[in-house]
């Protein structure tokens, strides 16, 4: 138990001390008389003390010591050892009167001064009257004499023990409470009986680590807090700085307002003064003017029509005279759609009457009367936000061969109307106002030239300018008509230029016989957008491929972006991003040089893909007949609306054993352009041709029959029944169009035209606006593939369709899933 064992270590160190003091020393003993009862014997005085402890030690005052030892107990059956010597008396302080035996009288009655004056005990001794009066051995007699006869120790242990004590009390002394020491903390004794006032030794050192540890951790939970305290006084003291730089920031801004506040209250009270100045008369004189002018006008263009014409709404019809126009109760829509009304009349919807068309005061027309639209009147200072035209192209004529095009040169240009936003001037436009602009060609050409023509559309910026696009005709195997479509997207700036360039990479081309242009409707269209739409156009152009191959992703570079926060590159350059929702109309140019019968039998699939919340969608394929040991070029142009985020993506796909090399440079021919349009102003629909009714064998002037795939739209619809139904898309706003189709098919027409007709009320026939054609199919190629781009302007009820016309041959079949599409545009004018 850790008690006892406390207790018997104590007991221990007793007897320790008690050795110490009987043995320790070499010096010689003092030797003196044992403890006697009296001194009045007649004995002789005892002889001097000897040794060298016999000097000073003998007046030495005894030594603290916190223990009292108890004299070792002699074995059983022995008799304690006598000391030869008794200790000599000790030497008396100075001043005081000598000690009797010094004076030869009776010595002390008890060596070591043990005894009182009357011959008693003391009640300590030595380290005993350290100890608390309860702790003391209490005395055996009244006497020391008493004592004696009792059983006194033996004075040589008594002088042991008093010596172990001085000993101990050396090592062991402290100063007392009268030298301003503080009390007795730790008590060693035998006397104390077992379990009192005892701590076990395991725990109390177990408690001084755990104090020790927890001490320790005290400490480092101390530095972690003050670290912890700096980093948020750091952190306070960042939070403060910027919390004063707002503070600045609003004081400067609430300073700006208040001086706009003051020049509001200024202009405020100007025009509070212009008012007050202005008289009520005058005011009123105005209003009354303003009126009797209206209403004279209003006199003079409403006439009775049912009595100047009788039979104007017919025998069984009432007519009703109404101000400006009448009314023939009882007729329908559809019967005034015919043009009931007469001439200079259209009938009005909202009215349900005939009324008188409007004359344009300056004799601008925007759009003039039909049977059930009113007149509009154009005027020059309206600011537009879109505008179209269109124009002819061709080939001028050389007198001295056809080496001019192995330099180059520019193909005529012949608008049909004048327009606001450019002029036609020596072969090429001329912008009069910046904005972002679109352009679609469709170009056909007969050529024999070695390796290629090249077709592209030339910006003249400055002295040198630069294309903006450009795509390769391939040189045939034999003479027939090729076609292309070729589309840019640019921003324009007053007095930079336009022109269609041609070129060949050779001086070997032909003479001018072997190049024929087909003079198709309008091949050249563009519409211009006004900066206040708020679209954004973007051109990049794609890198080479230094290997052939066939599959091939492109990776784009930007040349120039007019918002690069609206548009930008993906992380891998292989998309282009967009940041916020509308529509865009993109055309994607790529020139190839290819080698493999395969190549020419399967041809090549340009496809775009559309990504939205990490989904890929197909959006487009267009198809292109392939070459062998030639130079070509694959185009896909079209219009789609975007969210946030939505990415578009490229991969062109070619067959086995066809080996492609891709190029890519600054010369336009591999180049992608676009413009984003917020869509407040825009929309776009997307269709496919009809499973249903396609067209084969001797096609003639045949409207194919459209199936909307994309959602519908307010602006733009397909026409769902009546005659016209599937075949007709119908435009319910004003403003202008823009259209992409592509078709692939098999056939053996000898031309197969393709034409876009538009359809209005007040003529009943349709109207060419657009035309591109396709010639023989090459020979080898199992499908080939015809394409048709315009821009046009379009007015409420305006209709359009597309028409395929086989020239001596006949159509085989159309596909209506991959490689056939349509795609509208509209923007708001």
């Amino acid at each position: 138990m850790p008690g006892r064992r406390l207790w018997w270590a104590r007991c221990w160190l007793g007897v320790c001390l008690s050795l110490l003091g009987a043995g320790g020393g070499s010096a010689e003993p003092c030797r003196g008389p044992p403890c006697g009862g009296g001194g009045g014997g007649g004995e002789a005085p005892p002889p001097p003390c000897r040794g060298a402890r016999c000097g000073g030690r003998a007046g030495r005052p005894a030594r603290s010591f916190l223990h009292t030892a108890t004299p070792l107990r002699p074995p059983q059956g022995k008799a304690p050892p006598v000391a030869p010597h008794a200790a000599p008396p000790p030497r008396p302080p100075a001043g005081s009167a000598p000690h009797p035996a010094a004076r030869g009288g009776a010595p002390e009655a008890c060596p070591g001064g043990g005894c009182a004056a009357n011959g008693t005990r003391r009640d300590c001794q030595g380290l005993e009257c350290r100890l608390p009066p309860r702790l003391r051995p209490r005395p055996r007699g009244p006497g020391c004499a008493a004592a004696a006869a009792e059983g006194c120790p033996e004075p040589a242990l008594l002088r042991a023990a008093e010596r172990a004590a001085q000993f101990a009390g050396d090592d062991f002394a402290y100063a007392g409470p009268e030298l301003g020491g503080g009390a007795l903390g730790v008590q060693l004794t035998c006397d104390v009986k077992p379990g009192e006032n005892e701590v076990p030794s395991e725990d109390a050192l177990i408690l001084q680590l755990h104090l020790a540890k927890g001490h320790e951790k005290f400490t480092e939970m101390l530095k972690s807090q003050q670290q912890i305290i700096v980093d948020l006084q750091q952190k306070l003291a960042e939070q403060q700085h910027v919390l004063v730089s707002q503070q600045r920031e609003i004081l400067e801004q609430q300073r700006k307002m208040y001086e706009q506040m003051d020049l509001i209250k200024v202009q405020y009270g100007m025009l509070f003064d212009t008012v007050k100045q202005m008289s009520f008369q005058s005011l009123q004189e105005d209003i009354q003017n303003y009126f009797e002018s209206h209403l004279q006008g209003l006199q003079n263009q409403d006439r009775d029509e049912c009595t100047e014409s009788p039979s104007i709404c017919g025998e069984r019809i009432k007519c009703l005279n109404t101000p400006g126009g009448f009314r023939c109760l009882g007729i329908a829509e559809k019967d005034a759609a015919l043009g009931l009304c007469g001439d200079e009349y259209f009938f009005n919807k909202e009215m349900q009457e005939c009324q008188a068309c409007l004359k344009c005061e300056d004799g601008m027309v925007a759009m003039p009367c039909s049977t059930v639209s009113d007149t509009v009147c154009s005027t020059t200072t309206e600011n537009k936000l879109s505008e179209s035209w269109a124009a002819n192209i061709i080939l001028p004529s050389v007198k001295s061969g056809i080496s001019q095009v192995y330099s180059g040169l520019n193909l005529k240009i012949k608008g049909k109307l004048p327009c606001e936003i450019l002029s036609v001037e020596d072969n090429r436009l001329v912008f009069r106002q910046h904005g972002l602009l679109w352009t679609d060609l469709n170009f056909a050409v007969k050529h024999n030239c070695r390796n290629f023509l090249q077709l592209s559309l030339k910006l003249n910026g400055s002295e040198e300018g630069y294309e903006l696009s450009g795509v390769r005709i391939e040189q045939p195997e034999g003479k027939y008509f090729q076609s292309t479509s070729l589309s840019s997207a640019a921003e324009v700036e007053p007095s930079q230029t336009l022109s269609v360039y041609l070129r060949s990479p050779n001086q070997f081309c032909n003479q001018s016989k072997d190049l024929n242009i087909y003079d198709l409707n309008t091949p050249l269209s563009l519409f211009w957008l006004s900066h206040d739409t708020g679209a954004v156009a973007l051109s990049a152009q794609m890198s080479t491929a230094m290997h052939y191959q066939t599959n091939y992703r492109p990776t784009f570079k930007i040349i120039s972006v007019s918002d690069p926060y609206m548009l930008s590159l993906s992380h891998d350059g292989r998309a282009i991003k967009f940041t916020e929702t509308g529509v865009v109309k993109f055309v994607f140019h790529q020139a190839l040089y290819s080698m493999g019968h395969t190549c020419v039998r399967e041809g090549f699939s340009l496809i775009s893909y559309i990504s939205r919340n990490g989904t890929n969608r197909e959006l487009m394929n267009v198809f292109k007949s392939g070459v062998n040991y030639r130079d070509t070029s694959i185009s896909a142009s079209g219009a789609t609306k975007v969210g946030a985020g939505d990415l578009i993506s490229f991969e062109i796909l070619s067959p086995a054993q066809c080996n492609v090399r891709y190029f890519g440079d600054s010369s336009g021919i591999s180049i992608f352009s676009l413009i984003w349009i917020p869509s407040a102003v825009s929309s776009a629909i997307s269709a496919t041709v009809s499973v249903t009714g396609l067209p084969t064998g001797a096609v003639r002037n045949k409207l194919l029959d459209f199936t909307q795939v994309s959602s519908h739209e307010k602006q733009i619809q397909l026409v769902s029944s009546g005659q016209l139904a599937q075949k007709y898309f119908i435009f319910t706003e004003k403003g202008v169009a823009s259209l992409a189709f592509n078709l692939k098919l098999i056939h053996s027409c000898n031309v197969l035209k393709m034409t876009l007709n538009q359809l209005t009320m007040d003529h009943m026939q349709p109207t060419a606006i657009a035309q591109q054609i396709g010639g023989q199919m090459p020979e080898g190629s199992i499908w080939t593939s015809v394409s048709l781009r315009a821009s046009f302007e379009v007015y409420n009820g305006t209709l359009i369709a597309v028409s395929l016309d086989c020239v001596r041959g006949r159509i085989n079949q159309i596909t209506h899933e991959h490689g056939t599409s349509i795609s509208i545009l509209w923007i708001s004018s």
